[in-house]
């Protein structure tokens, strides 16, 4: 038996468990993963995020004024990660160059 899990447990879960797990070790990783990263999986996991909101809000389990399903909350949040990943890759270029 597969269990469903509902729209706003996945919007909670992208929020708390997978924006972060991408800056874990964010400074040994290389320009190809932060390339992918900014390009390919941000991108797709806020098109993923908003459809869930959507849904969330189309049966009810969200309520309109609801801030986890706020469409312009999530895009500034998704904004905020690309920002801040730029910026550690920054660091990490920073670092690396005064430390060969």
């Amino acid at each position: 038996m597969m269990v469903s899990v509902s729209a706003r447990k996945r919007i909670e879960a992208i929020e708390r468990d997978v924006i972060p797990s991408m800056f874990v070790g964010v400074l040994s990783k290389d320009d190809k993963w932060l390339k992918h990263t900014l390009e390919e999986t941000l991108p797709k996991l806020e098109a993923r995020a908003l459809h869930l909101a959507r849904e969330c809000k189309k049966s009810g389990e969200c309520k309109e004024d609801d801030t986890l399903c706020n469409e312009e909350r999530i895009s500034a949040m998704f904004k905020e990660a690309s920002n801040k990943l730029k910026k550690e890759n920054l660091v990490r270029k920073a670092h690396s160059r005064y430390h060969h």
